[in-house]
């Protein structure tokens, strides 16, 4: 996936293809299997209809989790098909009204507040209320590290003051096993991708109000942080699956050049169009 990222002047923004989803990682469940079979829609009906009926026999948070990666998954076609009733085929109705009232039928499907819609993306965005929900009712469940890191990741939005405190905060809560790895990977790949953007997006930081010096003086040091954290994952953990993911990137950016994903959004200007790594 391409580093690409939108940032409107309401401050929102799109991130694609940042999130690697842990559905296998779920007990299996008929949801999952739809799942795994690629059905996300009959996978998120199936979660929504077993968490209104208050059904036992199923961890809930795993059940959360389930139904929020299967919305990310079918969220685009959410959107062509609000589109259609909308904007095209002469609608005349109201097209932001009509987007609104869209997103909220979602939301009476799926759970209050799972969509949003963005005037100004044009966009009706999952929010990852289900995560939220799983770490909040459900804290005890051996689900809920993984909840957490799924909501962090949805919201990896801001400078890198307010990006970077967020993934040290879960750093120190889940410390441990396999989500205490992705939080040390995450917080090298961010602090990666705020090297990026001083290297090549300069002017969305500064507005050309700084020397090209100065700016490689300001992204070094997060450079830097990132080898050390990667080079800690592969001291320590080499042999697991971010092990093995932090060595071929740090490989790549001891010599300057990176993986070409984004996983956060950590410039705070006003931008229209995307920026494609």
């Amino acid at each position: 996936m391409t580093k690409k990222f939108l940032i409107l002047s309401l401050m929102f923004v799109l991130i694609i293809g940042a999130v690697r989803l842990h559905a296998d990682n779920l007990p299996q469940f008929e949801g999952a299997k739809l799942y795994q079979a690629g059905d996300f829609a009959a996978a998120a009906k199936w979660c929504a209809s077993y968490l209104k009926e208050n059904a036992p026999g199923i961890d809930r948070a795993a059940v959360l989790i389930l139904l929020g990666n299967s919305l990310e998954k079918v969220t685009d076609s959410f959107n062509t098909d609000a589109e259609k009733e909308c904007f095209r085929s002469g609608s005349k109705k109201d097209g932001t009204a009509c987007m609104q009232a869209y997103a909220e039928k979602l939301n009476s499907m799926y759970g209050a507040s799972s969509f949003e819609y963005s005037e100004g993306a044009i966009y009706i965005r999952y929010t990852g209320a289900q995560y939220k929900e799983a770490i909040e009712k459900y804290p005890s469940s051996p689900y809920s590290a993984q909840a957490a890191y799924m909501e962090l990741t949805k919201n990896l939005i801001g400078a890198p003051e307010v990006v970077l405190p967020r993934i040290k905060e879960f750093m120190a809560k889940y410390n441990a096993g396999e989500w205490g790895r992705q939080g040390r990977l995450l917080w090298a790949r961010v602090n990666e991708d705020i090297w990026w953007i001083h290297r090549k997006w300069s002017w969305v930081l500064y507005n050309w109000k700084i020397s090209p010096e100065d700016l490689i003086v300001k992204a070094e040091p997060y450079r830097q942080e990132a080898l050390r954290t990667f080079e800690d994952i592969i001291k320590k953990d080499g042999s697991t699956e971010e092990g093995k993911a932090a060595k071929k990137e740090y490989e790549l950016l001891k010599n300057y050049k990176d993986d070409g994903k984004l996983y956060g959004i950590v410039n705070e200007s006003t931008v229209q169009g995307a920026l494609v790594r």
